[in-house]
């Protein structure tokens, strides 16, 4: 009886391991060079190691102001590099953020920006998308080249079809 137990396991810890290895996986798939930044640990960004030759280019809270599960979102910027990454706070003490996920905007061309927090896709208001815009005076800017957003049940990016996506102009 022991050792049908034992072989009853075996499939079942591999199924568990091949899950986590995907789950894990999917994780970094847009983070490029940056995906170091998965899982860090923080308190304020501006002092992530990785970060300290990248200029600070905004910061929002994503969630709800009274969700227990603080998510937020920071942009940061190089020439024309960006690096957009969601964090969820670990510790309500401390104020600990761990890094979710990672894009990496490479090759942005004058004229073009990266806008998170105030996208729509097909007109509806979403958080979570980030796109990489045209600039313009216009309220809202597009086309999109690029979209992503972030899945907050998974903890990842997904690639999003830029088609129909949009984000407000602020200032």
């Amino acid at each position: 009886m022991t050792s049908r137990c034992n072989l009853l396991r075996v499939p079942i810890v591999f199924i568990f391991l091949s899950l986590l290895a995907y789950l894990t996986r999917a994780q970094g798939q847009f983070s490029g060079s940056m995906k170091s930044l998965i899982n860090k640990t923080y308190q304020d960004s501006k002092l992530i190691p990785e970060l300290q030759e990248f200029e600070f280019q905004e910061g929002s809270l994503v969630s709800d102001i009274d969700d227990p599960e603080s998510i937020t979102v920071d942009v940061f910027e190089k020439g024309n590099r960006s690096i957009v990454f969601f964090s969820i706070m670990e510790d309500t003490i401390n104020h600990f953020y761990r890094v979710m996920d990672v894009v990496e905007v490479t090759e942005i061309h004058e004229g073009w920006k990266v806008r998170t927090t105030f996208c729509r896709q097909f007109g509806v208001d979403n958080v979570e998308v980030i796109a990489l815009v045209k600039s313009s005076q216009a309220e809202y800017l597009k086309p999109a080249s690029k979209a992503w957003r972030f899945n907050r049940d998974k903890r990842k990016f997904e690639a999003l079809d830029p088609a129909g996506v949009d984000c407000r102009q602020e200032g």
